[in-house]
């Protein structure tokens, strides 16, 4: 209680201060004694509870937490969506072997003077089998992405569920 009645009785000697400081002519300015007033000012930061600069202290590192934890999801999209590109340039790689060797095989069997019914559906057969891979591939890389993002969800709930954890420590009567 001490601090408190001596810090309002500092915050009135400046007030006291601003309203007794001598007016510039021609303005709506002041003119006050800058030293006074400074020190003034430094004996009230003395006075300001331990509590105070902590809650200063701990707002601050939330702040801190919160923008690295926005940092690293960031990069886990970043990560996610070039690994998703990766496996998508794969696909396509992957898919144009396959047509490249399923057109190899139907030319060898035509040339070998099989019947071309029978080219057909071997050709049928592999494109089939190369658009199943390539679905696989396709299914696996979206898949790849979710579980990436689900991660990142879970870390940014993690960090968020510590914030309000932290926010309710700071103020209890919330």
């Amino acid at each position: 209680m001490y601090v408190d009645l001596e810090m309002i009785e500092l915050f009135e000697e400046l007030e006291s201060i601003i309203n007794n400081a001598s007016s510039i002519p021609f303005s709506q300015k002041s003119g006050i004694d800058k030293n006074e007033v400074l020190g003034i000012i430094g004996e009230i930061k003395v006075l300001i509870p331990e509590e105070v600069k902590q809650a200063t202290w701990i707002n601050k590192e939330r702040h801190k937490i919160i923008n690295d934890a926005k940092q690293e999801a960031a990069k886990l999209v970043d990560q996610a969506n070039k690994e998703a590109e990766r496996v998508r340039e794969e696909y396509n790689d992957n898919i144009e072997e396959l047509k490249k060797n399923s057109e190899d095989v139907i030319k060898a069997y035509v040339e070998a003077s099989e019947p071309v019914v029978k080219a057909e559906q071997q050709a049928k057969d592999i494109i089939d089998r190369a658009e199943r891979v390539a679905n696989e591939i396709r299914l696996g890389s979206i898949e790849y992405a979710d579980n990436i993002l689900s991660s990142v969800e879970y870390n940014l709930k993690s960090v968020l569920e510590e914030v309000s954890r932290d926010r309710a420590e700071l103020n209890p009567e919330r």
